[in-house]
Parts: C-alpha cells; sequence; structure tokens
C-alpha cells in the first residue's frame, strides 16, 4: 500500500528522535512535507518527463482570435496542442506550434486574418499557431494565428505541477519509493523548531546530532532518486513539420 503524506508526517517526528507535542506542531510538520513532496514533483517535471498532465479540447469560433482556457486547475505549462476533428477520426492530427505571447507573430509575415484556404487539411483547423498568456485577473487565455474563418477543436495537452495545492492527508506523492527523500527533507526543515527537554543546551546539541544524520541519509537517498529520474529521459523531438506550406518549426517550446 502507498504510503500516505499522514505517515511520512508521523516518520519526520520519529527520524527526528520525536520531540514533544508541538515542537514542532503538526502545522509546521505538515508544511514541510507538502513542500517537500511538491519538490519530488518539481524535480520529476524539470527531467523532461511529463508526470502530471491533463488533456482539454479548445473550441475555437470564427472571426474571434482569443479564446478562455477554463476548467484547468492548475495549469503549469502546455506540452502539446493537436488538431482534433471528431467528425472525421480517420484525419491525420497536426501538431500546433505554441509560444508565448511575445513570440507569436516572430517570422510570421502574414495577415492575421489570412483566408482559411491557405491552410487547410481537410478540415476546419486552421490554426498554425497558439500563443498562451494570462491576464492580471489569473485568468489563461490563448491566442490563435491565423484568427479562425471557421469552428474547429484542437486537443491541449498540459502539465498541472501544483500538486501540493489540492493535496489531502490521505494522498500518496508521486513515487512512494522515494517517501524516504521526503521524510529526510521535512525532518531537515523542522528540526530548527524541535525540543526535547526544557534544556535549551542539550536541544541546541541534540539538533546538530540529528542535523548531521539527516545529512547521511539525504547522501544515501537522493542520488538514487535523480538516477531514477535521469534513466527516464530519452530524446525528444526539437523540430517539427507542424503546417501544410513547408513552415519548420524549430524549438518553439521546451
Amino acid at each position: 500500500m502507498a504510503v500516505s503524506l499522514q505517515q511520512i508526517c508521523g516518520n519526520v517526528r520519529i527520524r527526528t528522535g520525536n520531540p514533544i507535542p508541538q515542537k514542532p506542531s503538526l502545522q509546521q510538520v505538515f508544511l514541510a512535507v507538502i513542500s517537500c513532496a511538491q519538490s519530488i514533483y518539481n524535480r520529476a517535471e524539470n527531467s523532461g518527463q511529463n508526470w502530471l498532465t491533463e488533456e482539454i479540447v479548445l473550441q475555437v469560433t470564427s472571426n474571434t482570435q482569443d479564446f478562455l482556457i477554463t476548467n484547468v486547475s492548475p495549469f503549469a505549462k502546455p506540452l502539446q496542442v493537436l488538431s482534433y476533428w471528431p467528425q472525421n477520426p480517420s484525419l491525420p492530427q497536426r501538431y500546433i506550434d505554441f509560444v508565448m505571447l511575445a513570440d507569436l507573430q516572430y517570422d510570421w509575415g502574414l495577415p492575421v486574418n489570412i483566408a482559411s484556404f491557405m491552410f487547410t487539411d481537410g478540415s476546419p483547423n486552421t490554426a498554425q499557431r497558439m500563443g498562451f498568456y494570462y491576464k492580471n485577473n489569473g485568468e489563461l487565455w490563448v491566442r490563435v494565428l491565423p484568427m479562425p474563418n471557421l469552428s474547429g477543436t484542437y486537443q491541449i495537452t498540459f502539465s498541472s505541477g501544483a500538486w501540493a495545492d489540492d493535496a489531502a492527508i490521505t494522498d500518496s506523492p508521486i513515487l512512494t519509493q522515494f517517501h524516504e527523500l521526503i521524510e529526510v527533507w521535512a525532518a531537515q526543515s523542522v528540526l530548527p523548531h524541535c525540543e526535547w527537554s526544557g534544556d535549551a543546551k542539550e536541544n541546541r546539541e541534540r539538533r546538530k546530532e540529528y542535523a548531521q544524520a539527516l545529512k547521511n541519509d539525504q547522501a544515501r537517498v537522493e542520488p538514487e532518486f535523480e538516477h531514477y529520474v535521469s534513466n527516464l529521459i530519452s530524446e525528444h523531438l526539437t523540430s517539427r513539420q507542424s503546417s501544410l506550406d513547408g513552415y519548420d518549426s524549430q524549438n518553439w517550446w521546451s
């Protein structure tokens, strides 16, 4: 059975020698555990592997260029955009380049509302690029280039890396075989708040001892996690043919 955050919190207290109650407080221990669990996700995501992904269908309408993306929480970063035409599933899906909004017009050189027949693969999906951006109110929007002349649909795959925001005490973190690393990191984080007696000098000495022990544990466990993640990395596409007019995109977003 996968280890839960609640079990990890209990193990953190064990790793710090079972300090007296509320030294550290339960809130401090849980905050440290949830922060360290999120760090596991962040390191895994930054390895180039997509550990947490979700997919939505974006519906675009004619004569509109900007579309609000809803029902996505949390949205970390886009990973893939594909044309999608459910009326004809035999039609091959096409990659759509996606960039930050500031790069959307780079090397475009065509009208924003260029006619749809210029970019057609037999479906109403004529987008060549999409630029993702946030507004000041936190809403996520996407701008489609060229402006759609027809209604179409696209599949957007994105990573949802903010796992800690909605985590419950009974949830299990990703890669549960490395829960020991979360425990070590969290124990290091709460160690300054630990007390085992009313003697300040004794508490200082015990913190030094546990700090060294936790450092040794980290040196043993952390490389195993790093090797596990790095061994799953394989070569990725850095150039792809995205449109039918010979336009070759190079490293738009990674």
